[in-house]
């Protein structure tokens, strides 16, 4: 069985840390950590942070980006990230194994006339039925559920919302999908083959010194 590693950093413990993130971390992430809310600006940190310590990546040579944006580094494990509600995630499979995807979503702290909207679009009546009218905490839990799973897989894909799911309901079929709920996100792995998935959480000072 395939086995799935994910990498989880919040973005609080970069707080006081981000002058250091930026002397270690690409070009890439360091530039997206100078525009934005801070909130973007420490997800990019610790992106840049987590890309470093576990795949190596310096310099942006050293990722290839796929047609749809899509990020792999040759020779490294597969690998997906994804970053939201003050946590960054990233999912590492095996180097030449099944593409892997992940995405991390908050739970709404409300449901919304937008999430309502959203889940109609695109969610199938059993999960809308999970959802129900959105006012209790289990049913938003399972609106950010529904979201990260479709996210996860169109991530392994390669393709993003490039290909929707709603137009191509088929591209969802087939697919193994592990989730966990990590305090007020809903963090879900996607993957060809049956999988299990282990959850490590990081700090930013412990990524620092490993990446010295």
């Amino acid at each position: 069985m395939e086995k799935i590693v994910v990498h989880v950093l919040e973005t609080s413990s970069l707080v006081g840390l981000e002058d250091a993130c930026r002397q270690v971390i690409a070009p890439r992430y360091r530039e997206r950590a100078n525009v934005g809310p801070e909130a973007r600006r420490l997800e990019a940190l610790g992106t840049g942070l987590l890309a470093r310590c576990l795949l190596g990546v310096r310099a942006d040579g050293d990722l290839v980006l796929g047609e749809y944006g899509k990020p792999s580094v040759p020779g490294a494990p597969e690998f997906n990230l994804s970053n939201d509600a003050g946590l960054v995630v990233l999912a590492m499979g095996s180097v030449g194994g099944p593409a892997v995807g992940v995405d991390v979503e908050e739970v709404p702290a409300r449901y919304r006339h937008v999430e309502e909207l959203l889940a109609r679009k695109y969610y199938d009546q059993e999960e809308l039925a999970a959802i129900g009218d959105g006012s209790t905490r289990e049913g938003r839990i399972a609106y950010a559920r529904a979201w990260t799973r479709r996210e996860a897989i169109l991530k392994a894909m390669g393709t993003g919302l490039a290909v929707s799911p709603r137009k191509h309901p088929e591209v969802l079929e087939g697919w193994e999908l592990r989730s966990r709920l990590l305090d007020d996100a809903v963090l879900t792995c996607a993957m060809r083959e049956p999988f299990c998935m282990k959850i490590v959480p990081h700090n930013a000072s412990d990524l620092l010194n490993c990446s010295q």
